[in-house]
């Protein structure tokens, strides 16, 4: 008998794109599923809609309750999930027909606690069919150190929880942070990637996520940027005590955090001089041994040069990139 795995799908004034996504993991060539639907206090119809898909296939459940925003749904999500792994799907993407199997073999084939797949990026407007997949990639194995730097780097792996597979038993005691809007995936995932053996990662992109408007992570800088930057501290705080490798990869995590804050200044405004000026004295000591990190993009360790010479040469920096991208 195949194990079950619980499918959670927070759901917010989405109605227009819901019926897409569950219809995509109805279809998927593992069927020992139960799909969650948490309705977070939606405005627009999508309770009903979520009442109809359920009535349309025994393994779909819904769950309503007040609106709380996204931690809060995934939360309850995993409080009323009873499957042996868990995944997460946003409502407004959707994925392969092989993408759940895909994950189980892949966690299967490598004895693993978290199973990761890649995924592509598209507009709302122009969305590719899903197709499955034709044979193996290259697959990655990490051990637990490895798997925790490489999920701090920002590489494939990813910060998302979408693009993931867990052992139930892993999510244990461990829950979203609900006052955290930017980086509560990544400060999720370390939590859970803390307690893993093995994490398997195959760049097959099974999932298909889609760009709709502008969300808070390309908005106007405010205090969601600077809780982003606080997160990246606590991590690496928490670990300043662990070994080389892993301490490096904290420092390497909250050095990102503040480019990536201070790109978002720099582009959408408005520009706080202090802040940007308390941003690059924080950044300045670990400078050098960011620029030598492997695992960081080049993009980024470009970007910190521009960074170090002051906010015109850096938001000069950003503008040009945008034009060319």
């Amino acid at each position: 008998m195949e194990s079950v795995v619980s499918i959670i799908v927070p759901v917010y004034n989405c109605s227009g794109f819901l019926p897409r996504c569950v219809a995509s993991l109805r279809n998927q060539t593992y069927s020992s599923l139960e799909i969650i639907l948490v309705d977070d206090g939606s405005t627009d119809g999508s309770a009903a809609v979520c009442d109809r898909l359920a009535a349309s296939d025994s393994r779909i459940e819904v769950v309503h309750k007040a609106n709380g925003g996204v931690s809060s749904a995934r939360n309850a999500g995993i409080e009323a999930a009873k499957g042996d792994y868990i995944t997460f799907t946003d409502a407004d993407d959707y994925v392969n027909p092989d993408h759940i199997q895909h994950l189980m073999d892949l966690m299967q084939r490598n004895g693993s606690d978290v199973a990761v797949c890649s995924f592509i990026s598209e507009k709302e407007d122009k969305c590719s069919p899903p197709q499955c997949g034709k044979g193996l990639l290259n697959e990655i194995v990490y051990d637990r150190d490895s798997a925790v730097c490489e999920l701090l780097a920002g590489g494939a792996v990813g910060g998302y929880v979408w693009n993931k597979l867990y052992r139930r038993e892993l999510l244990d005691g461990i829950r979203f942070r609900s006052d955290i809007k930017i980086l509560e995936d990544l400060r999720f995932n370390y939590e859970v990637f803390e307690k893993v053996k093995k994490m398997s990662f195959n760049p097959y992109k099974s999932y298909h996520y889609i760009q709709r408007g502008q969300s808070t992570m390309h908005s106007r800088f405010g205090d969601e940027h600077r809780k982003m930057v606080e997160t990246a501290r606590e991590i690496r705080d928490e670990l300043a005590g662990g070994s080389p490798a892993l301490a490096d990869a904290g420092c390497g995590l909250l050095a990102t955090t503040i480019l990536w804050v201070s790109d978002v200044m720099a582009e959408y405004g408005p520009y706080d001089k202090q802040l940007f000026e308390e941003y690059r004295a924080e950044f300045k000591p670990l400078k050098k041994k960011y620029m030598k990190m492997s695992r960081i993009p080049f993009s980024y360790r470009a970007s910190a040069v521009f960074f170090s010479m002051g906010f015109r040469v850096f938001q000069l920096s950003v503008k040009a990139v945008r034009a060319i991208s």
